[in-house]
């Protein structure tokens, strides 16, 4: 293989190890965006879990007011047979539900006012977070468009890598171009392994001292007995 052969197959390397590069980090970027998404659906989830907790209390609020609203028909209607009881059992069973009656409304009192609390802490917590939920959800709505735009900028940079190759392919023999693409499909990484201090460094076996000697000889590439990858030195 002649000198200009090698350079051009160095060359060819080059822009294929590019292509790799570029292909892995858009194979990414969908995860990426995938978990954007993810954090900003959280962020709504949680502002709308807050909202939930709060019809809730105030359903529950409701029911406990209709609650005391039933208790107080109720002590009318008793205070109302209070005056035409004619026994004093009946009597005191009487004032016996009434008591009930009045210590659940307080009992519901309280809890109503303990509700109305946490209703109120709700409404503050709901601010803040309807505040933090459109600053975030703009923050990672502007990063997926990063994120959308990268994709953008690197299937153009992949198009002109790749156009790149065609060109370059033109300048190699067919048979030596068919040679690097058979290596290629073996070894999956680079074809062409520089030689450092008699070593491949795509398999990192010691190159016969033969080898080594014609790589000196001439800047042309010879194959790794190894590895099969071409060996190529450069001058120190």
């Amino acid at each position: 293989m002649d000198t200009i052969t090698a350079q051009n197959l160095l060359k060819l390397q080059e822009i294929d190890l590019k292509i790799e590069e570029v292909k892995s980090k858009i194979e990414k970027i969908p995860a990426e965006i995938k978990k954007l998404e993810e954090e900003k659906q959280k962020v709504i989830d949680e502002f709308e879990e807050t909202l939930r907790q709060k019809k809730q209390l105030e359903l529950s609020k409701k029911e406990k007011e209709i609650d005391i609203q039933s208790l107080q028909d109720r002590i009318r209607k008793i205070e109302d047979k209070l005056n035409t009881v004619r026994s004093n059992d009946e009597y005191k069973a009487f004032l016996r539900e009434k008591a009930q009656a009045e210590e659940a409304i307080i009992h519901l009192e309280d809890e109503i006012l303990q509700i109305m609390q946490q209703i109120e802490d709700l409404q503050q917590k709901i601010k803040v977070l309807e505040k933090e939920k459109e600053e975030k959800i703009k923050e990672i709505e502007n990063q997926i468009k990063q994120k959308q735009q990268e994709i953008k900028n690197l299937e153009e940079e992949l198009r002109q890598l790749q156009e790149k190759r065609e060109e370059l392919t033109k300048q190699i023999k067919p048979q030596d171009l068919l040679q690097y693409e058979t290596i290629k499909k073996k070894v999956k990484t680079k074809v062409i392994a520089i030689v450092d201090d008699q070593v491949c460094t795509g398999c990192y076996m010691v190159i016969p001292p033969k080898i080594f000697t014609e790589l000196l000889k001439s800047n042309q590439l010879l194959r790794c007995p190894n590895c099969g990858r071409y060996l190529f030195y450069e001058s120190k």
